[in-house]
């Protein structure tokens, strides 16, 4: 009976000791962004709310891209039996294990063939691109996880596939697309080569190559680069926040059906 309660104590401080390994960075570069070489605040370059704007569209339309040819493919993996479906699901695995540096100069000339260098809309394509094997595994779990009632039920009642897809299968699996949708923006984010290689004007930066750009050989304001790299914070935070409910379900599912 003594035990019990220790062990919860002991539990609780763990966890405090955890949340405060993350948080106590924050809050030095939270610190360190309020202030400047002169000691009074400063407020960080006015190109940061257009870094903001771009990784915004970026992140928004690629997750969007990328669940749209997830979400069939993943269910089509997982309820049909066809030819050629056990070596197309090792071909994705192997895909998501492959890193986009090893094919930046094959992704940038087919870019550049679409004519699509130094734009938003190939960025877009290029992650997506990327992120649909990973994206695809990950939903394929969740469809597997449906019991298939739910789909002789759905046929008995005259539901086509595409319908028992979207309005049947899509809300139960609510979760999963919660927490794939955290892990794709973050990735979306917070990436750096492939922007860094696709993107050239200053004005199509996204977040990342914005913080890069504060740095020079000579000189690096690091109270300017702080503030930017706290304001680029904000927004993951705020989605995990939003999301949070989806995401720890998610994660949850698939734990049992681990």
């Amino acid at each position: 009976m003594i035990a019990a309660p220790r062990q919860r104590w002991f539990f609780v401080l763990g966890l405090a000791a955890v949340a405060a390994g993350f948080l106590l960075p924050q809050v030095w570069l939270l610190s360190l962004s309020l202030k400047s070489k002169a000691g009074m605040f400063e407020y960080p370059p006015s190109q940061v709310p257009w870094y903001l704007w771009n990784s915004l569209i970026v992140a928004v339309f690629a997750s969007a891209a990328t669940l749209a040819v997830a979400a069939p493919a993943a269910y089509v993996l997982s309820r049909e039996r066809f030819s050629g479906r056990t070596p197309l699901l090792a071909s994705l695995l192997v895909i998501q294990m492959v890193s986009p540096v090893i094919l930046l100069v094959p992704i940038y000339g087919m870019i550049e063939r679409l004519g699509l260098i130094d734009t938003r809309a190939g960025l877009i394509l290029v992650y997506a691109a990327m992120q649909v094997p990973f994206t695809v595994w990950v939903l394929k779990n969740f469809f597997d996880a449906v019991p298939a009632s739910i789909f002789e039920a759905a046929r008995l009642d005259g539901a086509t596939r595409a319908r028992t897809f979207r309005e049947i299968i899509l809300p139960i699996i609510a979760p999963g697309l919660g927490a794939t949708v955290v892990f794709n923006l973050a990735a979306y984010w917070s990436e750096f080569c492939l922007a860094l290689v696709l993107l050239d004007s200053q004005a199509r930066y996204t977040m990342p190559l914005g913080l890069f750009s504060f740095q020079s050989g000579y000189d690096t304001d690091w109270h300017l680069l702080a503030a930017a790299s706290f304001i680029a914070l904000v927004p993951v935070i705020a989605v995990f926040v939003v999301l949070q409910r989806y995401f720890v379900a998610g994660l949850t599912a698939g734990a049992v059906k681990g």
